[in-house]
């Protein structure tokens, strides 16, 4: 397994940061809603981990819990990284390894496993340059690893060579602070004191340029408004002219506009009235039949037809979608006294049965030369007739036919008694 240092940015978007122990990018992503275990299997498959790294001090109560169930060293900075340090810090390793992150978890969690790497380089750079020299078969992570956890270069080989002889050193998964550690700290803050002094410097001269300039611009303004009356006075003329000519064309285009939209509104308009009409005389004449349309043949759908069109005694329908319909709702509808039915689809045998009970013609829509005239279909009278009188026709037929069965079946039965 690969030893890692893992760099961890917890929180809603977790962000995760894998170095080898060379310092090499392994993995860098950032998930939302990471869960602990998914967390533990992420960083798992990836290898294993000798360092959990944080970018502030002292670490979140997760990176604790993170490096004792991974049984690795929990590293935290001395002071807390800010952040141009963590953006400086991550910045050179994109650019170094061609890198490319999503968001700031991503960044802050690369820093953190940086920072780890940075604080123990040196000791990885002698750990290197021992084992290369001694020309020994032992793995240069696996002493990396032990260094880490406490041990000294030398011991760390020798528990290697002899695993059963040496004694494991309990994790040390945070560093108390030494007076080294209190020098580096110390120095750390000098460091960064440094810095905030030359921003501090540096603010301080762009605010003096920058006031400069403000005073050598607020003493150009005389002129500059000397010069703008001058223009005006030579301009305002022409330039009120054109303005005021501007605005008339504008005006002329959107009047022009507008009796366009108009015509074509208007144009519309004369086309349905034109249409109402017609169908008025059609209608007065007895030469059209409006067909009352029922949407769907459920019990909501007739409903919904009755209180927009209040079907009565006489009254032709039309069902668009017959195929919901049953007894119930074709008894409804054929109470209502209504003429005919036009069906657009196949109906079932039980609506059927009960339309022939109440002698309502049902006529396929096929039979119909059906027109829709804003939005409600219309059809014509005599074509209506014609299709209720040929279904008159076959009804009876079939009626003739079904008394004749039962005739000669009677007939047979008379026969053979």
């Amino acid at each position: 397994m690969k030893r890692l240092i893992v760099g961890v940015d917890p929180g809603l978007t977790c962000g995760l940061a894998a170095l080898t122990l060379d310092g090499l990018p392994l993995f860098i992503d950032s998930r939302r809603n990471q869960s602990f275990s998914n967390l533990i299997q992420t960083i798992t498959e990836l290898g294993e981990p000798t360092i959990i790294s944080s970018d502030v001090s002292p670490a979140p109560d997760l990176l604790e819990k993170l490096s004792q169930k991974l049984n690795a060293v929990l590293f935290t900075p001395l002071i807390s990284m800010g952040t141009d340090e963590k953006h400086q810090t991550a910045r050179a390793y994109m650019e170094r390894y061609n890198l490319k992150l999503k968001n700031i978890h991503e960044v802050d969690a690369l820093a953190a496993a940086i920072k780890a790497y940075q604080h123990y380089k040196n000791k990885f750079e002698q750990i290197e340059l021992r084992v290369g020299k001694a020309e020994i078969e032992v793995s240069v992570d696996e002493v990396k690893d032990l260094v880490v956890r406490g041990y000294t270069i030398r011991r760390a080989i020798q528990h290697l060579l002899n695993p059963e002889r040496a004694e494991a050193p309990p994790v040390v998964r945070r560093a108390v602070l030494g007076e080294r550690e209190m020098k580096n700290l110390i120095d750390e803050l000098r460091r960064r004191l440094v810095q905030e002094k030359e921003a501090s410097k540096r603010l301080r001269t762009v605010n003096q340029k920058l006031r400069l300039e403000m005073k050598t611009l607020k003493e150009e303004i005389p002129t500059f408004q000397k010069k703008i009356e001058y223009v005006k006075s030579e301009e305002s003329a022409k330039i009120r002219r054109e303005r005021e000519y501007q605005l008339l064309l504008d005006e002329v285009r959107t009047l022009r506009a507008k009796l366009s939209e108009y015509s074509a509104q208007l144009e519309v308009y004369r086309e349905r009235f034109n249409q109402m009409q017609r169908l008025r005389e059609l209608e007065s004449k007895g030469r059209v039949v409006l067909l009352k349309p029922v949407e769907a043949f459920t019990k909501d759908g007739l409903e919904k037809t009755l209180r927009l069109y209040e079907i009565k005694a006489g009254d032709c329908v039309i069902l668009l979608d017959p195929s919901g319909g049953g007894a119930a709702t074709a008894e409804t509808l054929a109470k209502r006294g209504v003429s005919a039915v036009v069906a657009r689809g196949s109906m079932s045998h039980r609506a059927l049965e009960i339309f022939a009970k109440y002698a309502v013609p049902v006529i396929p829509v096929e039979r119909l030369k059906i027109e829709w005239i804003e939005g409600l279909p219309y059809a014509d009278s005599e074509n209506l007739r014609k299709a209720v009188k040929e279904m008159e026709e076959v009804e009876v037929s079939k009626a003739f036919e079904d008394i004749r069965t039962i005739v000669e079946d009677h007939r047979k039965e008379l026969m053979e008694e």
